[in-house]
Parts: C-alpha cells; sequence; structure tokens
C-alpha cells in the first residue's frame, strides 16, 4: 500500500535506491491500480496505457491510467526493472513523489528507499534530486484545473460506458470522440486495454 504525506511536514526527506526493494510501487496487489493524468500527459501514456476515466465523489470526471490489473505487477516490468525506463509515464519518473492540487509535494512514506542512508530528495519543501525534478509540480493545480474544466464539457454519464471494474473502482470510456482531441486519443490508448487488464 501507499502513505502520501506533505513533505512540509518534515524538513528532511532522503532516498537510498530503487534497487533496495522488489518493486512494490509496480505491484497492483500493493494498490498501484491507476493515477490521475493531466492533458499534458496524454500523448506520452496513451502509447502503451489505457486512459480511461472515473466518477468522483462529487460527479466529477477524471482521466486516470490504468498501471496494473489489480492482481499482478505491471506489465512492463521484466526482471524487476522497467522495460519503457526512458519512456515511463511521469507519475512513475516522480515516484515516491506526487504532485497535490495544493501545489505542495507529496511522498509516499511507505516507499522502502525513503528515509534510508541515502541522498536527500527533499530539502524544506523542495526536490533536491534532478531526476526527480518534474514539470509535473510545475503549477499542478492550475493543470489540474485546465484539465477539469476541459472535461467538464462532457461530464454526461450517458456519454460514458463501463469499461471496467478493479479493486471497488469503476472505470469508463466514452462512447465517441465528440472531436476532441483528448478523447481521440483515449480512444485510440484503448487498444492497450486487452486480457492482462481483464483476467
Amino acid at each position: 500500500m501507499k502513505k502520501f504525506i506533505n513533505t512540509k511536514l518534515n524538513p528532511f526527506f532522503t532516498f537510498s535506491s530503487c534497487d533496495i526493494c522488489e518493486s512494490k510501487c509496480c505491484d497492483g496487489r500493493n494498490g498501484t491500480v491507476f493515477s490521475q493524468l493531466l492533458l499534458e500527459d496524454f500523448e506520452l501514456v496513451s502509447k502503451r496505457f489505457p486512459i480511461v476515466f472515473l466518477l468522483g465523489d462529487l460527479g466529477f470526471l477524471k482521466p486516470v491510467i490504468l498501471l496494473t490489473n489489480g492482481k499482478s505487477y505491471c506489465r512492463y516490468l521484466k526482471d524487476s526493472k522497467c522495460s519503457i525506463y526512458e519512456t515511463r509515464p511521469s507519475i512513475c519518473r516522480v515516484y515516491p513523489l506526487s504532485p497535490h492540487l495544493t501545489n505542495d509535494i507529496f511522498i509516499d512514506t511507505l516507499c522502502p528507499a525513503v528515509n534510508e542512508k541515502g541522498n536527500i530528495l527533499i530539502n524544506n519543501g523542495i526536490i533536491t534530486q534532478k531526476s526527480f525534478n518534474n514539470e509535473i509540480f510545475d503549477n499542478y493545480k492550475d493543470k489540474y484545473i485546465n484539465m477539469h474544466l476541459h472535461f467538464e464539457n462532457y461530464n454526461n454519464k450517458e456519454n460514458l460506458e463501463v469499461l471496467i471494474e478493479i479493486a471497488g473502482d469503476t472505470f469508463y470510456k466514452f462512447k465517441e470522440d465528440f472531436n476532441d482531441k483528448y478523447l481521440k486519443i483515449h480512444q485510440s490508448s484503448l487498444k492497450n486495454f486487452d486480457g492482462y487488464f481483464t483476467t
């Protein structure tokens, strides 16, 4: 499982190495099933993962990337290594960090490499390791609101069809693309939805 906290709660967080764990962050059995997307993510992730939609508690429509089937590791994990490392999604690039609507940076304290002996990853709320400093953190709140407003135009349950339910969450696809760039990408990404997700 994961436990994200605001990095403002502690002045320093260290990160040792991904080599000390058996890819827990890529394991559907540990809660890695999906991750929310921004409009800026669509092009890259659509090449290898299905982009689907969730209906939030308040009825908001949220695009997400399906990372696993909830029962096994990410399909791109080979011999405990990411086989698409150079083109992996931004959420994978920044883990164990995560952006937040407050524009604060959150960290998964259950990641085995966090606060183990290693290099400082967060220093007073600032990312210090270049490999983790991704543009996803830049004005995240504005990007999130922009994404929400874009899909608000299509937020009608009649436009949606249930695709699959995984770990208690229902994921939807659009019945048509409405001549919208991002919905076209969503529909083309469904070529990545195959037996891996339904077994």
